[in-house]
């Protein structure tokens, strides 16, 4: 058998871009810290970010206003099928 027959879970997989010595291949990007210190621009646009989640308010009325007064009316009706998919969904994602 040559090396090809004994090829496990790596098959078709993307090419590294570290030369297996440890180092970088010339031209690829990093995701690791390197690229942070070398793009300050990475750092602005994640203070902006923080900006934005901070300004986001928790509750947002637009959505909630409307399913409340559904709720008081007694109009809010549930959707059993999209619960279970819901539920169902996110046991098989979420192990």
């Amino acid at each position: 058998m040559n090396e090809r027959d004994h090829q496990g879970p790596g098959i078709g997989s993307a090419p590294s871009s570290h030369n297996g010595d440890g180092t970088e291949k010339p031209g690829e990007l990093s995701s690791g810290p390197v690229q942070s210190a070398a793009n300050p621009g990475n750092d602005q646009l994640k203070k902006k970010v923080r900006q934005i989640i901070a300004a986001t308010p928790e509750v947002r009325p637009e959505k909630v206003g409307p399913l409340k007064q559904a709720i008081e009316q007694g109009t809010y009706e549930i959707d059993a099928r999209k619960v279970a998919n819901a539920l169902i969904t996110k046991l098989i994602l979420d192990p």
